[in-house]
C-alpha cells in the first residue's frame, strides 16, 4: 500500500500500491514534499477480502521503515561494517 521509503530519493516519485510520496526539497525552512492518495487503488484495497492483512503488513513495513531511518541518522556507523 505505502511506498517503500527506505528507497526515497529527492525529485523522484516514490510508488507504493495506494500512495505515492515526492520530496521536492529539504532543510531546517520550509520543505517541499506531496504526499499522494489513489484513491481508485485505496477503494480496491478497501473491497478487498484481504484488506486487513495487506494494511497490517503496511503498516508493519511502514513501522521499520521508519526505525531503520531513525536509526541510520542517529548512529551513522549503523551499516558501515566495521
Amino acid at each position: 500500500m505505502f511506498p517503500d521509503f527506505t528507497r526515497l530519493r529527492f525529485k523522484q516519485k516514490l510508488e507504493g500500491q495506494a500512495f505515492s510520496a515526492l520530496v521536492a526539497s529539504s532543510g531546517t525552512g520550509a520543505q517541499g514534499h506531496t504526499l499522494e492518495v489513489k484513491r481508485d487503488a485505496w477503494e480496491k484495497c478497501v473491497a478487498c477480502p484481504d484488506y486487513r492483512t495487506c494494511y497490517d503488513l503496511s503498516q508493519a513495513k511502514l513501522l521499520m521503515n521508519n526505525i531503520l531511518m531513525n536509526t541510520m541518522m542517529a548512529n551513522p556507523w549503523v551499516g558501515n561494517g566495521d
